[in-house]
């Protein structure tokens, strides 16, 4: 069922932003299935109580796709049957764990008993963070929902924390004049050079047990319009991967107070997220043996308000890439496991 699911969803195209063809789709889907789903723009989402005193767990995965790169060597939205995989736009990332998610929930709604209830939730524009998915959720998500499995390919891995991103934009300003005239100017270039050092050697107090300390990187940088002109302003750029015990806007300031260029966020929701040891997601990892690990990518846990882990079906290698699929048997496996995880869950 699930894998005729995700080869019907695949020529249905959903891009970030694009997702209400699929979103009605697979709203008629989950209703011809007994499954009484709503919709907030294009995010679906159905919850089964199955015990008022029981918490909530919500199942999360993303239906918007990325673009297809131009190297496919077939139609990425009509591929070629196989036995052993599926393929297409979509199919890995994140295709496998919608519809993994869905046969899990429609496994117990049908099973008639679950140790916690399920909030189903199929969100859009989680490949641009757009504002209308999950971002646009985080009230109803923690009046509904007590913790959450984010569903992205990490072959079934346990991914207990992920790094955020920041990624800020510098700018030193000073006085253009002659080259041969330098003290009539002020080299916006040196006043960079000096900020970009600051920034190379600070360090963070903070470093998480989980993710370690923040890496800032100076990237990029700009400046000058002559070989003899003095340039009045300087820019550059600095990727930082923060950890979970900083807020992006305090990174932020606490870097503007270090330096005298002017620093500013391009967005400051990419914020770093890790499992708590004491969260019943963390125990039942720890109960069942799972492979526990780091996530090198971001994903929908940096807008879920409660606790997360992400943990799902297929390989973030394949992800973004021509030629994307997901093994059949990893559909099967990742079905089995989400239901054992929830049945040994340790409240």
């Amino acid at each position: 069922m699930a894998a005729n699911l995700l080869q019907a969803m695949i020529p249905i195209q959903a891009l970030s932003y694009e997702e209400d063809a699929r979103a009605g789709f697979l709203m008629g889907w989950l209703a011809t299935h007994g499954i009484n789903a709503s919709r907030t723009g294009n995010n679906i989402w159905a919850k089964e109580v199955f015990s008022e005193n029981a918490p909530t767990l919500m199942l999360c995965a993303h239906i918007d796709t990325v673009q297809a790169a131009e190297s496919y060597t077939f139609d990425p939205l009509n591929p070629p049957m196989m036995e052993d995989r599926i393929l297409g736009l979509g199919s890995n990332d994140d295709g496998g764990s919608v519809v993994c998610m869905i046969a899990t929930f429609l496994y117990f709604k049908q099973k008639g008993s679950c140790p916690v209830n399920l909030l189903l939730l199929l969100s859009c524009e989680e490949e641009r963070s757009g504002a209308g998915g999950t971002h646009s959720l985080k009230e109803f998500i923690k009046a509904n929902a007590d913790f959450a499995i984010i569903g992205e390919p990490t072959r079934m891995q346990a991914n207990i924390a992920e790094c955020g991103l920041l990624v800020l934009d510098g700018t030193a300003t000073g006085k253009s004049a002659h080259a041969a005239r330098p003290s009539e100017g002020e080299n916006a270039l040196y006043k960079a050079l000096r900020d970009i050092e600051t920034l190379r050697n600070f360090k963070f107090d903070r470093v998480s047990p989980a993710l370690g300390a923040i890496k800032l990187m100076v990237t990029q940088i700009n400046a000058g319009c002559a070989h003899n002109v003095i340039p009045d302003k300087c820019t550059f750029v600095v990727d930082i991967r923060p950890n979970e015990l900083y807020d992006n806007g305090e990174i932020l300031q606490i870097l503007q107070s270090k330096v005298e260029s002017t620093l500013r966020a391009r967005s400051l929701t990419n914020r770093a997220s890790a499992t708590p040891s004491d969260s019943p997601l963390y125990k039942t990892a720890l109960h069942l043996g799972l492979d526990m690990v780091n996530s090198p990518t971001t994903s929908d846990w940096m807008c879920i308000p409660v606790p997360a882990m992400k943990m799902g079906p297929g390989d973030s290698r394949r992800s973004h890439k021509a030629d994307e699929y997901i093994l059949i048997s990893e559909i099967s496996d990742g079905i089995d496991n989400y239901i054992r995880f929830i049945e040994n869950i340790q409240l």
